[in-house]
């Protein structure tokens, strides 16, 4: 009986668990409107990403147009990280001019996922094709087309079907997703930044040395050929746009989310509108890059506070709060060392975290050889040197991104390598000389193959080769007008197909760039052009800004670090000083000044008053012009026996510029918003022959010839008159 009464009870207290449990689910739920939404939103930690052929520099159409074309897109992604949600939106067109059907089939990773016969005339591609959710510790998709056109019924008939053509459009972007915890180095940071990374500072007025950082990442990301964007946080009275910005249903009447609500853009009230931006991932407070110094972290800690204190009557909701600031704030959580760089976060970013005094070596260090050894979340950089050239002043082909594998070569093949400027212009010293060392294996035809060597599509050299099988060498200068701030080094080799008696189909026969391929640098030869600036301003220079640019530092951090990376300075080796305003300022190093008179100065275009902008050339004003605009003018002067560059701009004027350019035409030139309008050369056209535009081996003789002929001239009258001495002093 008594195990009878325990049994009962028992199963009455498990009913009452029972029918309790679903009552107390809705009053746990009631009890915190906003509690919901914030739990979902610290749950979300998606990094999304997106990435085009135009971001890795393929910034004009490829175009397919041979029977059988075949061409390999490589597109960066964070090594080891597992993507989720991942595709190709390829964008592009064809033209089918002949009647059979023509092909495409794509292959990602090297499995195919599309394949489809193209019968219409004309029409567009607007496929999005799928991509394995996996890690990829090769660090890249890859994602290759084949554009088949019907080649002739015999051996002999032609094999190119010109009038069938496949373009492939720049816009073509590889998007995906991934864990904001999945990210845990900062090598991999670096490598996933967008192609306009957010360098984010404090609101007001700045520190200068955080300014003297902030200019010096930002001319690495510059030279990475990636557009810096400089963020001020956002302050009380910014006006900010809310575009994309989402705020919950649960919170919309929650002050102070209920401001944001439903609107365009919005003046921020109070510091608690601000925390709310943040929680909601509003871009207004999204960055990639942050100069953390105090300033900064106390005010982005001033935003959530203050949010936190709006919630206090919601004790679930400020709790909600409290874990989503653990978890997707922290930037806020600490200050970097000094010279120490932290992976962190703020938002729904992965955020790297700069001290103010770290921006030389951090930016440095990531875009050097170096980069690859951080492999965990912080590092402090006690030392680093731009000076990365052999003893020779040679850096090896193989460093700047080439492969060293044979391919074969039927007709035409290309060898690529892209790097950027500041690879090969270090230490003051500019590309002067390639060195390239081909071989390639006996072909079918008598004609021997051809290897081209080009720079940014600039013919450098050429030579016929003997097609062996040992190694055979192509020396070529780089001219100065041929670079660029991402440079493509591309070694083009030709064969003449044969097939005898049309009995054979032609077959491709190997050929390769060999690694003992080098690139030699060359000295600064000042010669009144930009060109003959450059490896000055690589070296050690000064950077001549206005003080007052730490007052509206964002504007200011535009100007100076576009047309820094237009003049290649290295934020390495470069000193940023702030002039008093009004103040002709002597430079002691060759220099670049952005909006400030220079002592003694005589530019070939000058803006008077930022009013009017005049070119002149001697005593004669070849162009006045004036009104409101949007230009500036950039010339090469001389002051206290220093060269440099002086900028002016007509008003105000921001450089919006595209794409990073290289100041590299004549002496002076008029830039538009977008970048280089025109250029000025006012220099004796001797002058050419310094920046190498008609160099040859026998200009290399005359060169020396031109001196060195009147000092032997010299020499040999002064033996003739000693010998006379002699034989005068021998005969007395």
């Amino acid at each position: 009986m008594n195990n009878f009464k325990k049994s009962r009870q028992y199963l009455t207290v498990i009913t009452q668990v029972v029918l309790a449990t679903p009552l107390a689910i809705p009053l746990y739920a009631m009890a915190s409107p906003g509690s919901e939404a914030l739990h979902a939103l610290s749950q979300n930690d998606w990094v999304e990403r997106s990435i085009s052929l135009a971001d890795v520099g393929i910034t004009n159409p490829v175009v397919l147009q041979n029977a059988d074309n075949v061409q390999s897109f490589f597109l960066p992604v964070p090594k080891g990280v597992m993507l989720d949600k991942a595709s190709i939106n390829l964008q592009g067109a064809f033209i089918k001019g002949e009647e059979p059907p023509a092909a495409l089939t794509i292959s990602v990773d090297s499995r195919p996922v599309y394949a489809q016969k193209k019968t219409a005339h004309e029409g567009t591609l607007n496929e999005v094709l799928p991509v394995e959710a996996r890690r990829r510790d090769e660090g890249f998709v890859d994602f290759t087309l084949n554009w088949s056109s019907p080649n002739g019924q015999k051996i002999c008939d032609p094999t190119q079907q010109s009038a069938n053509t496949l373009t492939v459009l720049p816009e073509t972007a590889l998007t995906y997703r991934y864990s904001l915890k999945a990210l845990t180095s900062l090598a991999d940071a670096w490598r996933t930044l967008p192609a306009k990374p957010v360098i984010m500072i404090a609101s007001g007025k700045l520190d200068q040395q955080s300014f003297d950082s902030a200019w010096r990442l930002g001319v690495n990301l510059e030279r990475a050929d990636k557009r810096a964007q400089i963020h001020a946080f956002p302050a009380v009275g910014d006006v900010v746009s809310l575009d994309g910005v989402n705020v919950p249903d649960a919170l919309a009447t929650v002050a102070p989310f209920s401001a944001l609500a439903g609107k365009g853009q919005h003046t921020l009230g109070n510091a608690a509108e601000i925390g709310a931006l943040l929680v909601l991932g509003a871009p207004a407070t999204q960055a990639d890059l942050a100069i953390a110094d105090t300033a900064l972290i106390g005010q982005i800690n001033t935003a959530l506070d203050a949010l936190q204190a709006q919630l206090q009557t919601d004790s679930d909701a400020a709790k909600e709060l409290q874990q989503w600031r653990a978890s997707h704030a922290t930037l806020s959580q600490k200050v970097p060392g000094s010279q120490q760089v932290l992976l962190a976060n703020l938002g729904y970013k992965n955020v790297i975290s700069v001290a103010p005094d770290a921006g030389a070596k951090a930016g440095g260090l990531f875009e050097s050889q170096w980069r690859d050894v951080l492999v965990s979340p912080q590092a402090t950089i006690t030392q680093l040197s731009d000076h990365s050239m052999g003893p020779n002043q040679t850096v090896r082909i193989a460093r700047l991104g080439g492969s060293i594998g044979a391919f074969d070569v039927v007709s035409r093949g290309d060898w690529t390598a892209v790097f950027p400027l500041s690879a090969v212009a270090v230490d003051g010293r500019m590309p002067g000389e390639v060195v390239i060392d081909v071989a390639a294996a006996p072909g079918a035809s008598s004609t021997r193959p051809v290897a081209t060597v080009l720079w940014n599509d600039t013919l450098l050299g050429a030579k016929q080769l003997k097609a062996n099988g040992e190694s055979e060498q192509i020396v070529a200068r780089v001219p100065g007008y041929a670079l660029g701030v991402t440079n493509v080094l591309k070694v083009r080799f030709q064969r003449q197909p044969v097939s005898p008696n049309c009995f054979e189909i032609p077959q491709g026969y190997p050929v390769n760039v060999l690694p003992t391929s080098f690139l030699r640098t060359s000295d600064a030869e000042p010669d009144g052009t930009f060109v003959g600036l450059l490896p000055l301003l690589a070296g050690p220079a000064q950077v001549i800004a206005p003080k007052d640019a730490l007052d509206h530092p964002a504007e200011s951090l535009r100007q100076i670090i576009r047309l820094s990376s237009a003049a290649s300075i290295s934020p390495l080796n470069a000193e940023l000083v702030l002039a008093d305003n009004g103040t002709a300022f002597k430079p002691t190093k060759p220099f670049l000044s952005v909006g400030v008179p220079v002592d003694g100065a005589e530019p070939l275009i000058v803006v008077k008053d930022g009013k009017s902008l005049q070119a002149n050339h001697g005593d004669t004003t070849t162009l006045d012009l004036t009104g409101p605009q949007p230009l500036s003018a950039a010339s090469v002067a001389q002051s206290n026996n220093q060269q440099g560059v002086i900028w002016y701009p007509l008003g105000d004027v921001a450089l919006t510029t595209p794409g990073p350019f290289v100041l590299n035409r004549g002496n002076a030139v008029v830039l538009g918003e977008e970048g280089p309008l025109t250029w000025v050369d006012t220099s004796d056209p001797e002058l050419s022959q310094a920046l190498r535009l008609n160099e040859s081996p026998m200009y290399q003789w005359r060169k020396y010839l031109s001196w060195g002929l009147p000092l032997l001239g010299g020499f040999l009258v002064l033996m003739v008159v000693l010998a006379m001495l002699a034989r005068r002093h021998k005969k007395n």
